[in-house]
């Protein structure tokens, strides 16, 4: 028999064991017997049920109805191997109780979400959920402070990191790419452990992808990647949660193939399509030894030492920022995410303690790139590259500059482009003059990476397999 979404909903926000829900959801049904409710979505992932629901304008919900958990002796035997799972719903529960995100597992399986919160008993856990931007919203799940407790020593077991009463601080990620960052009891937090996990995402995005998602243009991305190729130094630059890493990502898979390519992070989250790939993280102080810490200025040192085409840093907050500038300077391709609300104030940041680039040191840097989260007049949220400036000797000078307004991008063809732009002449010549000249070279790439939303869209191509053909016939071509 159907149930109505009062009586869903009262299991599926209860913090006790829940009973089994229907087969379906019915949208119909729902808004039948709630009435003000209006149902965002209705979906499964398994054998678990979600449904995204709005009362009134503002008041977002996210209920997840699990299948009824087998009987503790079963569970055990499915836990040790001693039987297989005869049902789905036996598969889910084995699969949760082993791993290690206990109450959260089925916000982890649920690609729709992104991130996850949890901030004291009194509240339920929130998450970010793709279809409502910009905003956090409840869940029907709520925990115990005790299960809390558990659970952040959980997380941060998973992450290979230590928590206790005497380190009630941890960070890091999870074998799944995952990246949590967790407090322990009331040491630090007035409301008990908390924890935050940022999902990382199942496909790292491309630029083919931001392309296609309008975050940026196709002329835009196409003059970012001639600088790329000719090793020039980028800092992209944005507020947090503006896009930062996931567009230093997409720049990384423009990377031509048969580079080596260094990463350095504290927390490791690029994945790169190169195949001669260096990833380093960072390594916090052990425990009464803070001589041991290896930090992000240690690894590039060692960096340079490497023999890498390109230096990949997540983000730079301090003196490793002159080292990545000398790297620069040496020939390497250097890439970076810096916390700064546009080129202006990086500029500003980047002078001052406990930086101190010299002025000098500032002309190595090729442009900046930065990235805003905006609304659209829909309320959507958009992650947006709102403006490339180059660094033109002493002063700098805005290419690309979109404007919210028209959601245009000015200019919007190769050949204004190449009249203003200093840096894209010199990546040019660094690349042996291609194509006969800058504008045709940057229209070149254009339509390329046009045809590789077209392709990726209607066949399924990955971006990367367009990128290495774009390659074999430039190359065959010499």
């Amino acid at each position: 028999m159907p149930r109505s979404l009062a009586s869903i909903l009262k299991k599926a926000f209860r913090p006790k064991r829940q009973t089994r829900p229907p087969q379906e959801l019915a949208p119909k049904l729902i808004l039948e017997a709630e009435g003000d409710a209006d149902v965002i979505a209705a979906y499964k992932v398994g054998p678990v049920e979600y449904m995204l629901y709005r009362k009134g304008k503002l008041d977002y919900k996210l209920a997840v109805i699990e299948p009824e958990e087998p009987s503790s002796e079963v569970l055990e035997e499915l836990i040790a191997g001693l039987r297989e799972p005869a049902t789905p719903e036996e598969r889910y529960h084995a699969e949760k109780a082993v791993s290690g995100y206990g109450p959260l597992y089925p916000l982890i399986i649920d690609s729709h979400v992104e991130e996850i919160a949890y901030t004291d008993p009194s509240r339920p856990v929130m998450v970010i959920h793709r279809l409502v931007q910009d905003r956090w919203i409840e869940t029907s799940i709520r925990l115990t402070p005790s299960e809390a407790d558990s659970l952040s020593l959980s997380l941060a077991r998973k992450a290979g990191r230590q928590l206790s009463i005497a380190n009630p601080v941890a960070e890091g990620v999870t074998p799944e790419g995952h990246r949590v960052s967790v407090t322990f009891g009331r040491e630090v937090s007035r409301g008990g452990s908390t924890f935050v996990v940022r999902k990382y995402p199942e496909k790292p995005l491309t630029m083919a992808d931001l392309i296609r998602m309008g975050s940026i243009s196709p002329l835009e991305a196409a003059y970012l990647w001639i600088l790329v190729e000719a090793q020039g130094f980028i800092l992209i630059v944005g507020n947090m949660g503006s896009g930062k890493t996931t567009l230093l990502q997409a720049l990384a898979s423009l990377i031509p193939p048969g580079k080596r390519v260094i990463t350095i992070e504290d927390t490791p989250e690029l994945r790169l399509p190169v195949e001669a790939w260096d990833s380093l993280y960072t390594r916090p102080p052990l425990p009464g030894d803070e001589d041991l810490e290896i930090g992000l200025e240690d690894l590039i040192k060692f960096a340079l030492r490497r023999r890498g085409d390109y230096i990949i840093v997540g983000e730079v907050r301090g003196r490793e920022a002159r080292l990545l500038a000398q790297a620069a300077a040496t020939g390497h391709g250097s890439l970076a995410t810096f916390h700064a609300d546009d080129a202006d104030s990086a500029i500003v940041r980047l002078t001052l303690d406990p930086i101190n680039l010299p002025p000098l040191f500032l002309r190595s840097i090729t442009a900046f790139v930065t990235v805003r989260r905006t609304l659209t007049y829909d309320g959507r949220a958009l992650r947006r590259v709102t403006a490339i400036t180059e660094v033109a000797g002493d002063e700098l000078r805005d290419i690309f500059v979109w404007d919210p307004a028209t959601g245009e991008v000015s200019p919007s063809n190769p050949a204004a482009v190449a009249e203003t732009s200093e840096r894209l002449r010199w990546a040019w010549e660094r690349l042996g003059r291609p194509m006969g000249s800058p504008e045709a070279e940057l229209e070149e790439r254009a339509r390329v990476l046009a045809e590789a939303v077209e392709a990726m869209e209607r066949d399924g191509i990955p971006f990367r397999r367009v990128l290495v053909k774009f390659y074999e016939r430039r190359w065959a071509s010499h």
